[in-house]
């Protein structure tokens, strides 16, 4: 059989030049391009084809579509889904397409993200990716993630609560939204201590040593404590409300500058500061920066301690103590005095009938002088007795007991006198005779006195 062949082929045979690559498909040459199926992932992604005469991609089908390469053409494709960022693919119409599948992935989602205000600081993976969003189109901007990547983004202002966002792709797991918006609403201040490393409390929480980042959420007030042993804890609220005129500050230091002692003593002595009783057992005592406290531990039967603490007043160069322990020791007048209801109190004493006024005096003023040894003020006419101040130092001249007798005539008919033993006191720090002021009425009796009242009693009466 003889191969015929007509004249137009042999004249295309002709026009091709011997100097063609052999793997240019023949074919394609003489009867036009190859058609490509393109296969998109995702399968929802949309193909569009560039039309060269105005530069335009128009769609060709969805997931998958049929790209014949033609000539004087460009033959781009776009393959495009929202939340992807879109893939561009150029075929040469010659190339010797082997596999006529082509399959064009999306392998970089993209999250339209819009950061409010606009002058916030946007960081993605830590690198500061602007320093204001209005430079970006007024906070928008878009982020990208491959697959089995993950992108952290940190919105940041100052006197703003930053704002993190974590993007993850990873295969067949969720992808990352199509769009996000950060916007900036909670206040957040800088704190920081003086002294250094004081904790800080929040609610109860603890958020730091020394300084941490206050977080005031919208609509809210916070108070932010600085503590540390030994000092008056420092409180510091701020709000973050419409309408409210203050604002928060971009940072804070908050003093402690008051101390305070946790003093403990035996658990039934009274703790007293300032005169003024404030507990028993153990009290946490503060002393407020500029000022001095007086403190007075004291019990029945004890020698009261004395203690003077000062916190940042000139030339008082002692911190007080983060902690004071306090024992009391005996206090020795106890032993040597009785309790009674008859110290500080005028007893009345009825002579009898056989005594006259003057025998009854003189009487009275021997009993009075057999107990004391010097009569301050005495007169018979009136009636009036006084003796001097008896004064007693005990526990090693910490404690003085002073006591005297007040007589008075309170009745001529029938005749009777007041008797009075007047028992005092003063356990202050370093006590003196002369201080008047600082001994007080003592509800005990020391012994050697403990019988003037009775013996008057029983030999005035004549019984």
């Amino acid at each position: 059989m003889r191969l015929r062949v007509s004249a137009c082929l042999l004249a295309a045979l002709a026009a091709v030049p011997l100097s063609a690559p052999l793997t240019t498909p023949l074919a394609a040459q003489l009867f036009g391009g190859t058609t490509l199926n393109i296969v998109a992932d995702p399968a929802t992604a949309t193909i569009y084809r560039l039309r060269p005469q105005d530069n335009v991609f128009v769609p060709i089908g969805t997931g998958n579509a049929k790209f014949k390469l033609e000539k004087n053409d460009p033959n781009t494709i776009l393959v495009s889904q929202d939340g992807y960022r879109e893939v561009r693919k150029t075929f040469a119409r010659d190339a010797d397409y082997k596999d006529k599948s082509i399959i064009v992935i999306l392998d970089k989602r993209v999250v339209k993200l819009t950061a409010q205000p606009y002058d916030a600081r946007v960081f993605e993976n830590g690198v500061q990716i602007f320093g204001k969003a209005a430079d970006q189109g007024k906070g928008s901007m878009e982020i990208e993630v491959g697959v089995g990547q993950t992108t952290t983004i940190e919105v940041k202002k100052v006197k703003y609560a930053t704002v993190k966002r974590v993007y993850r792709w990873e295969k067949g797991g969720e992808l990352p939204p199509v769009a996000d918006r950060v916007e900036l609403i909670d206040r957040a201040v800088e704190v920081t201590t003086m002294p250094p490393k004081a904790e800080l409390l929040s609610d109860g929480g603890k958020i730091g040593d020394g300084d941490a980042v206050f977080v005031i959420k919208r609509g809210t007030c916070g108070t932010v404590t600085a503590s540390l042993p030994g000092f008056i804890p420092a409180k510091q609220t701020w709000c973050n409300k419409d309408g409210d005129p203050s604002d928060p500050p971009s940072s804070f230091r908050l003093e402690l500058i008051g101390r305070v002692v946790n003093l403990t003593a035996p658990p039934a002595a009274r703790i007293v500061i300032n005169n003024q009783q404030v507990g028993v057992g153990s009290f946490q005592v503060q002393v407020k920066d500029g000022s001095c406290v007086e403190v007075d531990v004291g019990q029945p039967g004890f020698l009261t301690e004395h203690r003077k603490w000062c916190s940042g007043v000139p030339n008082w160069t002692q911190d007080p103590p983060r902690d004071e322990n306090i024992t009391l020791a005996p206090d020795d007048s106890y032993a040597a005095s009785m309790a009674s209801d008859q110290a500080n109190v005028n007893v009345t004493l009825e002579v009898g009938k056989s005594f006259t006024e003057e025998a009854a005096w003189r009487l009275l003023a021997s009993i009075v002088l057999n107990h004391f040894d010097v009569l301050e003020n005495s007169d018979a006419q009136t009636g009036y007795l006084r003796t001097a101040w008896q004064v007693k130092s005990y526990g090693n001249n910490r404690v003085l007991v002073r006591t005297r007798v007040i007589v008075k005539r309170s009745n001529d008919q029938p005749l009777r006198y007041t008797i009075k033993i007047v028992s005092e006191r003063n356990d202050s720090d370093d006590p003196k005779v002369k201080d008047d002021e600082k001994f007080t009425s003592w509800d005990r009796v020391l012994n050697i006195y403990k019988d003037v009242i009775s013996e008057a009693q029983s030999r005035l009466t004549g019984r």
